[in-house]
């Protein structure tokens, strides 16, 4: 395994003209939030923002090149969203497909997705929207995403990692105790001050994994046209919210996820957030996998979605 150790620099990729624009203006206290999923997605551009890339380490491995990165999510109540990932591709690939891997609760962005992915021929870019990191010499996990939250860049065992700035779409822990992916009321960390879905975690990973998609169709080994996303548990329903919200995602593998959110919630999630709304605007091939025990993806909720889906192109595993 090859190593090159380079310093922290910044790489923006496109202009910087709106680099201090907000991304989703907040609502006013007199303002309508969302009713609807179309309502929801209706003022977000995944590629109108620069996205500010960050390498944090990069190394060869197995004829693979990988990288631990962060990039710009969007500028939220005057501060920086930025996401971390593990981005890799096969070394002198061109023209490879490109896929978004997202990760469960409690799980990490790891390196041997876009490893594994990349001897296969893909590019592959993990996101770790919890702000949990795997990679060698590399590690993030909950002690030190503490001390991210907590800014004590001086301790041996600070590594960067996911900040949602003025926000919080972190999970295991949260940064705000309070903080959970079931209500879309207003807090002091949330982007609305009035009852809206965008205030919800589901709604801000989603639009960070959606930029995710911008950050392959801007690397010049990746054929933009032939994007995929797949992820496990939370990963499902969040690769169910973005295929049903992108229509660059060509293909979309939910595993234990994306199905069984339906209902529980309060009437302004239902109306927007659960799994249903996206479900219906899915138009590309999709594999549901392993909906058998997991609260995210139960199997007697397998019908109804292969019902919900445009798409005619569909398949099921189950274990």
């Amino acid at each position: 395994m090859k190593f090159s150790k380079i310093p922290l620099f910044v790489l923006a990729l496109t202009a910087v003209s709106s680099s201090g624009q907000e991304t989703l203006p907040p609502l006013a206290d007199d303002e309508s939030a969302p009713q609807t999923h179309t309502e929801l997605w209706a003022d977000f551009d995944p590629r109108k923002e620069p996205l500010d890339v960050e390498i944090l380490k990069e190394w060869e491995e197995d004829g693979v090149v990988l990288k631990v990165l962060r990039y710009r999510i969007g500028i939220f109540k005057g501060q920086k969203a930025m996401m971390t990932a593990v981005y890799g591709y096969p070394k002198g690939g061109t023209n490879l497909p490109g896929l978004v891997q997202i990760h469960g609760g409690g799980q990490y962005a790891h390196h041997a997705a876009p490893l594994t992915n990349g001897k296969r021929g893909y590019a592959t870019i993990s996101i770790g929207w919890a702000g949990r990191i795997s990679a060698p010499d590399y590690q993030v996990g909950p002690p030190q995403v503490q001390l991210f939250f907590d800014g004590k860049t001086d301790d041996p065992a600070y590594k960067l990692t996911t900040d949602w700035g003025a926000l919080d779409a972190y999970h295991a822990p949260a940064r705000n105790p309070g903080n959970n992916f079931m209500d879309t009321n207003p807090e002091p960390w949330t982007l609305d001050t009035v009852d809206s879905p965008r205030n919800n975690p589901w709604f801000l990973v989603t639009m960070g994994a959606r930029r995710a998609l911008t950050f392959l169709e801007k690397q010049p080994e990746v054929d933009g046209q032939r994007l995929g996303v797949y992820g496990h548990s939370m990963g499902g329903k969040l690769t169910v919210q973005v295929a049903g919200s992108d229509v660059r995602v060509k293909v979309a593998v939910p595993s234990c996820g994306g199905m069984s959110d339906r209902g529980q919630h309060g009437k302004l999630y239902q109306k927007t957030i659960s799994d249903q709304h996206a479900l219906k605007k899915i138009t590309c091939p999709i594999l549901f996998q392993s909906p058998a025990n997991d609260f995210h993806g139960r199997i007697e909720d397998l019908q109804k979605a292969v019902t919900e889906i445009q798409s005619t192109d569909w398949r099921v595993t189950c274990s």
